[in-house]
Order: structure tokens, then C-alpha cells, then sequence
């Protein structure tokens, strides 16, 4: 009977093992599927100049070299740097939905936008509307699709893989690529707009950072609370003039955890654009 006994035991756990290790191996499967469905989007949207190395001395990040007129330019105002060759007309023809692309070069973020009817559909399936735990990286479905809100927010899941806004989560741990190069760009078809990371720091799904603000005062209010709320704020004069009612803000989003309401976020502030 022991001997009965300890083989059912057995063929469980072996049974349980196998279960386990295919579970596994399909999430890997399915992780490779979204890195393989992104990577092939990447050819409708390439670098056209070493963005990375102008974008610093045009700003002012770089370590070095800087010169006379790059320092000039700063005093300025930021400068748009960064430019993508992005086949539009691919991109709609793949899915309607897409508005734009996001791009941010120290954490190799590079991903269409797409909005949907809702806040949820994204998150179950692909650019390419094919269902898979990746995702997609899409904006609010209450946000106008030209970004000309006070605040954008675009969501994105974690991947463990660092893929999506997988990687966001470097920005809390290590605030010095901030420093380095802070601006996020969002291109559309009709502009090119440049992102300051103004905040960074970890809230709860139903915080007052998913608020739609309206009114002048309602404006005021959300970036005093940014403010009281951020782990990272960025301390530069030339931005805080800017954060009022006329300011447009860009909000990252992304689960921080497994299973848990709490979520990362990145806030942008527009500090330049230009037609395309």
C-alpha cells in the first residue's frame, strides 16, 4: 500500500514538473513572439542621423566637445536633435489605430502608439492585433490622437524581458540616465515633439495621476501634485516656468510588480516641437 502510495505521490510530482516546464516554455515562446513581432516593425522607423551623439551636443548632455554654438542653442531652449524616417502609410495600413512612435535611446525604446476604443484591448494584444501578452504600447482611448491634451498617458506593460516599458523601472533605480540625456520624442505623421522627463516615481492605479484635468485651477493642482508625489523631480528653472496651464505633458505608465495596483510612472513636459 506505502509502495502505491509513494508511486501516485511521484507520478504527481512528476506530472506538476511537466505542467511547470511547459508553462515556461510557452511564456518564453510568447515572449519571443512579441520581441520577434517588434523587431520586425523596427524597419518602418530607422535613425537617420547618429541621434544619440547630436542629441547630446546639441543639448548640452554630452560629456565633451561641446561647441560655441550647441552652448549657444541651450541657452535657447532645447533643440530637437533626434530625427526617424517612419513609414506612415505601412504603419496605418498595418493597424488604423496607430498614431505615432516613441522613442528614447538610453533605455533603446522604440515602439509604435496606438489608441484604441478602449484602455484594455491593447493590453491582450499586439500592434500587428495579434493576442499576446506583450502587448502594445498605446495612448489613453479618452486622449485626443495628436497629443494635444494638457497630459498624453501611454501605457505599456512591464516585460520581464525589459521589453515594452519594461525598462522604465531603470529610471527610479538609477536617475543618472535622466541626467545624461532626458528627452523623450514623439513623432506623427504631422510633428516631431520633444519630451523633458520632468518627474519619475511609483503610484497606485487610481491615483490622481490618471486624472483628466480641465479647468486652469484643475491644471495647477495636478502638477503641484506631481510635485508632492515624484521621487525624482527634475530641478531645472527653464522647466519649472514651463509647467502651467499651457504646459502639455507626456505620462508613461507601467505595472511595477507582478499582480500588484502599483505603477511607475514617468512624466515628460514639451519643450519643443516642429512640423514635419
Amino acid at each position: 500500500m506505502k509502495k502505491l502510495i509513494w508511486k501516485i505521490v511521484l507520478a504527481a510530482s512528476l506530472l506538476l514538473m511537466v505542467i511547470a516546464a511547459t508553462n515556461i516554455a510557452l511564456l518564453i515562446r510568447e515572449y519571443q513572439k512579441g520581441i520577434n513581432t517588434y523587431a520586425n516593425l523596427e524597419k518602418y522607423a530607422t535613425v537617420t542621423q547618429d541621434s544619440v551623439k547630436a542629441a547630446q551636443e546639441i543639448n548640452g548632455t554630452a560629456d565633451s566637445g561641446n561647441t560655441e554654438e550647441a552652448v549657444e542653442e541651450v541657452i535657447e531652449g532645447p533643440q530637437i536633435a533626434v530625427d526617424l524616417d517612419i513609414d506612415y502609410d505601412a504603419l496605418t495600413k498595418i493597424n488604423g489605430d496607430f498614431v505615432g512612435w516613441i522613442y528614447y535611446a538610453p533605455l533603446e525604446l522604440s515602439y509604435p502608439i496606438v489608441r484604441g476604443i478602449d484602455n484594455d484591448y491593447y493590453t491582450h494584444y499586439t500592434f500587428e492585433n495579434v493576442r499576446n501578452s506583450s502587448g502594445a504600447i498605446f495612448m489613453d482611448f479618452l486622449n485626443k490622437p495628436d497629443f494635444s491634451h494638457f497630459n498624453t498617458i501611454i501605457y505599456g506593460h512591464n516585460m520581464r524581458n525589459g521589453t515594452m516599458f519594461g525598462s522604465l523601472k531603470k529610471l527610479l533605480n538609477d536617475p543618472s540616465i535622466i541626467e545624461e540625456d532626458p528627452y523623450i520624442y514623439i513623432f506623427t505623421k504631422e510633428k516631431v515633439m520633444m519630451y523633458e522627463i520632468c518627474a519619475a516615481y511609483i503610484t497606485n492605479d487610481s491615483s490622481h495621476t490618471y486624472d483628466l484635468t480641465r479647468t486652469a485651477e484643475e491644471l495647477a493642482d495636478y502638477v503641484k501634485y506631481i510635485r508632492n508625489a515624484a521621487a525624482y523631480y527634475w530641478d531645472d528653472p527653464m522647466l519649472e516656468e514651463s509647467l502651467n496651464e499651457d504646459t502639455r505633458l507626456i505620462t508613461l505608465s507601467t505595472c511595477h510588480g507582478l499582480h500588484s495596483n502599483n505603477r511607475t510612472v514617468i512624466h515628460g513636459v514639451l519643450v519643443a516641437s516642429k512640423d514635419r
